[in-house]
């Protein structure tokens, strides 16, 4: 089976009419309206997406043989799941998608997708990757659980000697996914942290940081190997994974323009891209200089708020995409086992790598890691 691709809606029919055009390397798109239940993503600041637009993409795309993964990916529901009322809502709601032609649904809660199972049983269920299914414990697990489709965690992404198990396993039992362009640090411990904060937000509002984002941004600003050892699969890489028998591969951001979007998708369908690799990437993307060059911030700056700031506390790196030709070997043939269990500093690789592929901006990263210092002290005031 060759490569097919699921793909972020963004609310634009124009978008929808460039998948149709390519509709032989889709087979999923995926997205959402804002339903108020809990999702992992906080796309409050986006293009609103009404039910009502996605329903009128969807036949569509069926007659492209595309169909709709709508999300409901929250992972923490509040302990609502629990009470009766909260969960037939969530069920009719569920079967009300199904009724308007959505095939599919992401869902990042397991008691849920187990009651999705049992009362919807005509959709099909992805589980989220906010589920973080890093082995075939977990797998067996989400499979139990009723999941046509598992979007695996990216803490695999160099660990190919626990991919080619986690496809041997899967093979007959499940569709196994992997999300190529959303790079996070390699087993970042605020994960699970982060996945939990963005579900409370997106479903009850409240006060909200995005404190996780911030560490992030400053670990990869203040160290280059980071950046290298990040969990991102190349365009010119999906061969190395669809060897190991994976054809399934998730593209985002939702969140993003039609242009960058576009743009990102053909890099993949084409798989190569002959730029900065950090253009596809939908954290550090910053084509057409859309966020300014970061100034040095005051305390005083921060009584505005921290969207006044977000763009003097967003990392922006420029990888040499050309440059990283090959550097996944290391990981497919030398260290198949990642380096999950092993001290950065014990070994040079990324470092060595970095040297050669990634072009940090002169002051800008020293001014960005300073940034969020005062940031993450402010938030951290009491």
């Amino acid at each position: 089976m060759s490569i097919k691709f699921e793909v972020p809606y963004n609310g634009d029919s124009k978008l929808v009419d460039f998948y149709k055009e390519n509709a032989e390397r889709i087979s999923w798109v995926y997205g959402r309206a804002e339903d108020k239940f809990p999702q992992g993503r906080d796309t409050s600041k986006s293009r609103p997406v009404s039910i009502e637009d996605i329903e009128k993409e969807v036949p569509h795309l069926r007659d492209s043989g595309i169909g709709f993964n709508y999300l409901l990916n929250g992972t923490n529901q509040g302990n609502r799941e629990f009470n009766l009322g909260y969960r037939r809502k969530f069920v009719s709601f569920v079967k009300d998608l199904a009724a308007r032609g959505i095939r599919g649904v992401t869902i990042g809660n397991p008691f849920l997708m187990e009651t999705v199972r049992e009362k919807v049983p005509e959709i099909e269920i992805f589980a989220s990757i906010l589920l973080e299914v890093d082995n075939l414990a977990r797998l067996e697990q989400i499979i139990r659980a009723g999941a046509d489709y598992v979007c695996l965690s990216k803490t695999l992404l160099k660990n190919f000697e626990g991919l080619e198990r986690i496809a041997k396993f899967a093979r007959d039992k499940t569709k196994l996914v992997l999300l190529a362009n959303d790079p996070c640090l390699h087993h970042c411990a605020y994960t699970g942290y982060h996945n939990m904060t963005l579900s409370e937000f997106t479903s009850s509002g409240g006060d909200y940081v995005n404190y996780c984002r911030m560490h992030c941004n400053q670990d990869f600003a203040s160290d280059a190997r980071k950046v290298i050892s990040a969990s991102f699969i190349r365009p010119e890489d999906l061969g190395a994974y669809e060897e190991l028998g994976f054809v399934f591969f998730k593209l985002c951001e939702r969140k993003q323009t039609t242009d960058w979007i576009t743009n990102a998708v053909r890099a993949y369908f084409q798989r190569s891209y002959n730029g900065d690799l950090s253009d596809i990437m939908a954290p550090w993307s910053n084509i057409g200089q859309r966020y300014p060059d970061p100034k040095a911030l005051e305390e005083s700056d921060l009584a505005e708020g921290f969207d006044k700031i977000r763009a003097n506390i967003r990392f922006q790196p420029s990888i040499s995409n050309p440059a990283l030709d090959g550097y996944l070997d290391y990981w497919r043939k030398i260290k198949r086992n990642g380096c999950s269990n092993e001290d950065c500093d014990a070994c040079n690789y990324c470092a060595e790598i970095a040297k050669k592929a990634y072009l940090p901006r002169e002051g800008k990263n020293q001014t960005i890691v300073k940034n969020l210092d005062l940031a993450m002290r402010a938030a951290r005031k009491t």
